[in-house]
């Protein structure tokens, strides 16, 4: 259809249909592209008029969140997608981030200001509002990248509140480093009476033993309580290891820093892999693969089955093994520090000399063998008195899991 007759215009976009007759029926964004001297057109993937203004729109929105835009003008939705698209998605702790500007989104589209809202409209009232709303009871079914992603909460913690925030200020200043506005708004922190205390819960070696054993019905599970236990890795590294690309069996060596990630500051390490664990990683480079979405619904599961307390975390592993390791007085501090991936300097020093020093971190790895040797030990032990007893529902999915005394 000609373009002064397309029932929705928005600047230089108009609502077609293709014109070679492909796709019929589908309502498609159509514009001049001056280069080619020809109409392009992007698909809504919809029939419906009405879900087709409202692509064309976010599109529109789009495409003027990548030039420069006055913070009167610019909306905040388009720039956290533009985020999303050229950074978010790379980061190691990507889930996460992909939840705080979608979870943000939904708050706006429940909020007075709304999802048309501008770079301008969040002063820090807002962000306390979000605060409140995400502590709260709160629900939202919002489409993102073309997927309907309901979600329901009681209220989350003034933590997770905070790593929300953190991502909003990195999306928002993402798109003032890059030029698309001249300033952003200070994106309010969350008040320390709204946070948890630090967690120092430090396992015990019974406690750790029953993990190892319940992880091990769980190929995946298994794989990345193991890797912790070994090298004491963060929990998001640890998702994201590939054995392909960062486990060299010919060396012995492990790099904990995922690929796509840079090396900052909070950096992982490269740790020479202990023997046991060398067993595992060869199976699983063979096996292949498989990236890990989320652990939280298998620990959950895991922790209430073998009674943990609350405050057991899968970074308590790596708190508890930094714990033992700095507590032994046959391992130096500065091999810990490394191995944990603490100090700038001790960076260099692992990426220059740890395929060329047979005694790089020695004492760690002898240490860490030790460890694990014990909490093997100590799941052979549990083990041997008990059985995982576990109920499924019609379709075979897991319902819940108990032990049974042998």
């Amino acid at each position: 259809m000609p373009r002064e007759n397309s029932p929705c215009i928005n600047g230089e976009f108009w609502l077609d249909f293709r014109r070679d007759g492909k796709a019929a029926g589908v309502y498609q964004i159509a514009w001049y592209d001056t280069r080619t001297r020809q109409v392009r057109y992007r698909s809504t993937r919809t029939t419906d008029l009405a879900a087709a203004k409202s692509a064309i729109h976010a599109h529109a929105a789009s495409e003027r969140a990548m030039g420069k835009q006055e913070p009167q003008e610019a909306r905040v939705v388009p720039l956290l997608s533009l985020y999303w698209n050229e950074r978010g998605h790379q980061l190691t702790n990507h889930d996460q981030t992909h939840r705080s500007l979608r979870t943000f989104i939904a708050f706006l589209e429940q909020d007075r200001i709304g999802l048309n809202a501008v770079v301008t409209d969040l002063v820090p009232v807002v962000f306390e509002r979000f605060r409140k709303w995400r502590m709260g009871p709160h629900r939202f079914d919002i489409d993102w990248g073309g997927k309907a992603t309901p979600y329901e909460s009681a209220g989350v913690s003034g933590d997770t509140v905070a790593r929300n925030l953190n991502d909003i200020r990195a999306a928002l200043n993402h798109a003032e480093i890059n030029g698309r506005v001249p300033y952003v708004p200070k994106v309010k922190t969350v008040e320390a009476k709204h946070l948890n205390p630090l967690r120092e819960r430090v396992l015990t070696l019974n406690e750790l033993g029953r993990i190892f054993w319940y992880a091990k019905q769980d190929a995946a599970l298994f794989r990345f309580v193991a890797l912790q236990l070994c090298t004491s890795v963060r929990p998001d590294a640890a998702k994201q290891f590939n054995p392909l690309r960062q486990y060299d069996d010919r060396t012995g060596l492990i790099d904990l820093q995922p690929g796509a990630a840079p090396r900052t500051k909070k950096r992982n390490a490269i740790i020479p892999a202990i023997r046991p664990m060398r067993v595992v990683l060869r199976a699983w480079a063979k096996e292949g693969y498989r990236p890990v979405a989320s652990n939280k619904t298998a620990w959950r599961i895991m922790r209430r089955t073998l009674g943990l307390s609350a405050d057991v975390y899968p970074k308590t592993i790596r708190h508890t093994i930094a714990t033992w390791l700095y507590n032994d007085p046959t391992v130096p501090e500065r091999q810990v520090s490394e191995m944990l991936g603490h100090g700038s300097k001790l960076h260099r020093t692992s990426l220059l000399y740890a395929k060329y020093d047979p005694a790089y971190l020695s004492d760690v790895v002898r240490a860490l063998t030790t460890i694990w040797r014990q909490v093997s030990g100590e799941a052979r032990r549990f083990g041997a008195d008990h059985l995982l007893s576990t109920g499924r529902n019609e379709q075979g999915r897991f319902l819940a899991r108990s032990i049974q005394k042998v």
